[in-house]
């Protein structure tokens, strides 16, 4: 039987019987980090594997796989022995420095293989890495122009609106996401000019960026968290308030911009008269 075995204070390799007559018996030992825990687990040659629960170390989840279990701890062992030779070019090295190395190659090739070969194929849900920050968020940015552009646009559509009857809302756009389309948040001011407006800004600017947001299970899990937009917020305070000089002044600059974003006379005529 080949068993490797790497946990956070031990390590055992063990090797016995005939293991090209056993291979199905043999098991590999890792673990793996998230934000918030140590998990061990196990990936069999039958193509099983489990994961334990640092709290409840007799339970864990079952799950199948594709590793190529001995393979893979062939790999192990030879770079294990390649680490090994390396650093004896240079200075002989003790049982405690040779049981250092063992058990650093194997925890990190192992646990870059449930990263990259296991993780993906569990049955939802799925384990978030300590290491893949930016897969779980994305600042608001546009494809074109800069967010603050954006932003500057926005605020001329709301400031050249004829009359804000809810002065203290915001107009809330939502970024575009794998789920969603970007456009008015359910939760924004809304008109029908500023609705068509915010929509020629979104295909202009084509805005991006997403976040994951806690719902419910462990946290550590991706089925605990949803993708949710990130959006930007334009206050209706200011603009409710300003004189109309400001408002006309603002309608030449919008007129301006939508020319430049390809809008035809008639839309453009439709969108920049009071």
């Amino acid at each position: 039987m080949f068993d490797v075995a790497v946990g956070p204070a031990q390590t055992e390799s063990v090797v016995s019987g005939k293991q090209s007559e056993r291979s199905d018996s043999i098991v590999l030992k890792g673990s793996f980090s998230t934000g918030d825990y140590i998990y061990q687990f196990e990936l069999k040659a039958d193509k099983t594997g489990k994961i334990i629960y640092p709290d409840c170390p007799n339970e864990g989840d079952e799950f199948f796989h594709e590793v190529e279990v001995e393979k893979l701890a062939r790999e192990i062992k030879e770079t294990i022995e390649k680490e090994i030779a390396s650093q004896t070019e240079t200075s002989a090295l003790d049982a405690s420095e040779i049981e250092s190395i063992r058990r650093e190659v194997t925890s990190e090739l192992l646990e870059e293989v449930f990263w990259e070969e296991v993780n993906q194929r569990l049955e939802d849900p799925f384990f978030r890495s300590l290491y893949d920050e930016s897969e779980w968020g994305e600042e608001f940015q546009c494809e074109r122009g800069t967010t603050e552009e954006f932003i500057e646009f926005l605020k001329l559509c709301v400031l050249t609106e004829r009359q804000i009857k809810e002065a203290e809302e915001f107009l809330v756009v939502e970024a575009e996401t794998d789920f969603d389309l970007a456009g008015l948040s359910e939760c924004s001011y809304f008109t029908a000019r500023l609705g068509e407006l915010v929509e020629i800004a979104c295909e202009y600017f084509k805005p991006s960026g997403f976040s994951y947001h806690y719902n419910d299970g462990c946290y550590d899990r991706m089925s605990g968290y949803s993708m949710s937009s990130e959006s930007i917020s334009v206050s209706l305070e200011e603009s409710a308030r300003a004189p109309a000089r400001e408002k006309m002044l603002a309608m030449v600059e919008l007129r301006k911009k939508l020319a430049v974003m390809g809008i035809g006379n008639e839309k453009l005529e439709r969108l920049t008269s009071f």
